[in-house]
């Protein structure tokens, strides 16, 4: 990772943070205090759908795409690092099962990157606020 550009590390990590924070802020009150398995997962397998997304597109690879995801996923959620760890420690396998908020997430952060108005990107954003309707009613 050490000849990877700082900017572009920088770039990534901010864009996604961007991203995240409007799509956390338009969920319900409480999901970062969520006990509801399938919810906090499908909250991270978004982030993390949504950053190697953005570190895929800026040229970064896998390596990259994980440092800046347990980064990004820590501070958007408030989690200690070796949770975030243990939740990295199974995303691959779960891109690999072609889990939707993975799918999601990546998409959802490109649409809000290429979003011509405001009301593009808070329908890019409202991707994650729309998989947890899902989770409820199922």
């Amino acid at each position: 990772m050490n000849d990877i550009p700082e900017k572009s590390l920088e770039s990534v990590t901010q864009l996604a943070m961007q991203f995240l924070a409007e799509a956390v802020g338009q969920c319900p009150a409480g999901l970062e205090r969520s006990g509801n398995q399938d919810v906090v997962f499908a909250v991270v397998g978004f982030q993390y759908g949504a950053v190697q997304s953005a570190a895929y597109v800026a040229g970064l690879g896998a390596e990259a795409w994980n440092g800046i995801a347990g980064e990004v996923i820590a501070r958007i959620n408030g989690m200690e690092q070796a949770m975030v760890a243990q939740f990295l420690s199974v995303m691959p396998m779960l891109a690999r099962k072609e889990y939707p908020p993975i799918s999601i997430g990546g998409q959802a952060i490109i649409r809000f990157y290429n979003a011509a108005t405001d009301e593009e990107k808070l329908t890019a954003a409202a991707s994650l606020s729309e998989i947890l309707r899902q989770i409820d009613e199922g």
